[in-house]
């Protein structure tokens, strides 16, 4: 999925499902591409401006990277197929309108080497590996990646990248600092190319009935003691005015660490981060889920909880289910990432084209002066790798070299063949390497708000998604109810404008192991993360005391907790952590 043509509610819902799915995650990992892989046997020409040298693909001499090869070379792939993906007339999985375009434009040839349904894909991909029959361009998982270097099978493309990508190219693949494309490297060395996605598409916001707070004459939340006392009002104070005790602080639902409907965004206002590796005081990398900032912000929940502010069943329900405490009118408040406006909130909100209650979005607060960090994952599920037998690994830079032009400017007639076809259908699936913006809405969102508030979309030139932003947010302005969602996050102090607030003021802590999992981590993460669920959702709903956090940290250090923070250590001192 590409953030720059999919309408805007689509792509929330979908980064939302995968988020979802992967939850305790990367987000938000990416959607199905089509055709994930690939490999190549024809010669260089000379007006490539590269040799065919298998040790680094390239010579020393100055390079074009837009040149094409002529005559074209072979590059082949691998993917997955999708059964709901429609073509033009006449085209396949073989021959079509995109794999027509890189050869017209770059003299690429791609070739499917194979191509099967996408839950056949990773036991595939595995199959590849262990018979050392792989493509010239794959896409694997970060487990397949360790293997595939740890075996001396893929292409450093340390040089090629150098040598290759055009200055567009390293913009956009560093713009979040340069994690992502470091957690691609091992002793220094390219060794694949992350698929790209945005943290920053992870980050919490607090969200809350702002008729409610007009009505009980309760100020903004800024601190965590204004939420407290917000919830509190809102549980006591009867804002929904029918005279009954049926109101509650906030919207909640079993899994305590989701990112809808969740506490990710109050653990994180008391600077705990649960499933987080974070940096100790040592610099050495501790587990956040043991730090004594959760036990604090464990006991505020079971506080709230016994005070009746939560849902006396939330332990049991689901996204849907704790969505009609927002349809019934019965709950002020709720944690959520941007998304959280495009599903499930919007059902519950809009009716019969009317938007029925006035929620507001806010910065999750800080339960001191430190600001509160938005807990991110790196944003890569995923990387494409190139085969040290290819003869020509620099392709794989050049074809993303192209991608990214093409997905970060507006459509025209010439490049809408490489996303749409002549039947607008999703055909941007079949491009062989599919990257995502690292920072989008979060750069974007310090225009976007500004531009709405002036009804002037100048500043938003080129900006594609920005656009469509803003024209939904006109659009709603001028009574077009389903597009509330695009609203809350284009609107002045909508959800946009706040992540580029937490980007500007470098309020996003990123987890800091971003390898495959550790021998020990397979072996004894599972059990481990389990008990630490069933118990810190028992001290939630008051069925453990708080003190029971101190016995469980011992015991998750004694059943493997310890081996694996050790492991985790060695993993980051190898990387010059």
């Amino acid at each position: 999925m590409t953030s720059k043509h999919l309408n805007r509610t689509a792509i929330a819902i979908v980064t939302c499902a995968l988020i979802l799915s992967a939850c305790g995650n990367s987000d938000t990992t990416n959607s199905t591409n089509s055709n994930n892989g690939a490999s190549s046997n024809a010669s260089e020409s000379a007006n490539s401006g590269a040799s065919a040298n298998n040790n680094d693909g390239a010579s020393s001499e100055t390079v074009d990277p837009a040149a094409k090869y002529d005559p074209p070379i072979e590059f082949t792939i691998v993917g997955e197929s999708d059964p709901n993906l429609k073509f033009d007339s006449g085209q396949t999985y073989e021959k079509n309108g995109v794999y027509d375009m890189y050869e017209k434009d770059l003299g690429i040839s791609i070739k499917n080497k194979w191509m099967v349904d996408s839950k056949q894909y990773p036991e595939k991909v595995k199959l590849s590996i262990a018979s050392d029959d792989i493509p010239d361009l794959m896409k694997v998982t970060v487990d397949d990646l360790q293997q595939l270097v740890e075996n001396d099978i893929l292409a450093d493309l340390t040089d090629v990248y150098e040598k290759y990508a055009t200055d567009e190219t390293k913009t956009f693949m560093t713009s979040d600092g340069g994690k992502q494309l470091d957690s691609a490297k091992f002793d220094g060395k390219l060794m694949a190319i992350p698929v790209t996605n945005s943290p920053y598409n992870d980050a919490q916001f607090l969200y809350v009935r702002k008729d409610w707070l007009q009505k009980l004459n309760l100020t903004e939340p800024k601190t965590m003691d204004d939420v407290l006392k917000i919830s509190e009002a809102f549980t006591k104070q009867d804002p929904d005015g029918n005279g009954k005790e049926d109101t509650v602080g906030f919207v909640a639902q079993k899994e305590i660490y989701n990112p809808a409907y969740g506490f990710a965004g109050f653990f994180n206002g008391f600077h705990a981060y649960p499933g987080a590796w974070v940096k100790d005081a040592s610099g050495k990398l501790a587990y956040g889920s043991i730090q004594p900032e959760m036990k604090t912000a464990l006991k505020a929940l079971q506080d709230l909880f016994k005070a009746g502010q939560l849902d006396k069943e939330f332990f049991t329900v689901d996204h849907m289910k704790a969505n009609e405490l927002v349809a019934n009118g019965q709950a002020g408040m709720a944690y959520g990432p941007f998304w959280l406006t495009s599903w499930p909130m919007p059902s519950a909100v809009v009716k019969d084209n009317k938007v029925t209650a006035d929620w507001e979005v806010y910065p999750i607060p800080s339960a001191d002066d430190s600001p509160a960090l938005n807990q991110v994952g790196l944003g890569v599920n995923a990387y494409y790798v190139v085969s040290k037998k290819s003869e020509h690994p620099e392709a794989a830079i050049k074809l993303l070299n192209r991608f990214i032009e093409v997905d970060s400017h507006p459509i025209t007639p010439e490049t809408k063949a490489y996303k749409f076809g002549s039947s607008d259908q999703e055909l941007w699936k079949l491009n062989p390497i599919v990257v995502m913006s690292q920072d989008l809405n979060a750069k974007t969102g310090g225009l976007l708000s500004k531009a709405v508030e002036a009804k002037d979309p100048s500043s938003l030139d080129g900006n594609v998604s920005g656009t469509a932003y803003y024209n939904d947010a006109i659009k709603f302005l001028d009574g077009d109810t389903s597009l509330w969602s695009s609203w809350m996050n284009a609107k002045p102090h909508g959800s946009l404008e706040i992540m580029n607030q937490y980007l500007t003021a470098s309020q996003f802590l990123t987890n800091a192991f971003t390898g495959a999992p550790t021998p020990a981590m397979v072996a004894k993460k599972s059990i481990l993360d389990q008990k630490e669920q069933e118990l810190f959702t028992k001290i939630v709903i008051n069925q453990a005391p708080v003190d029971e956090f101190d016995k469980f940290v011992e015991e998750w250090k004694s059943l493997g907790g310890e081996e694996i923070t050790t492991e985790v250590n060695d993993w980051s001192a190898k990387r010059g952590g």
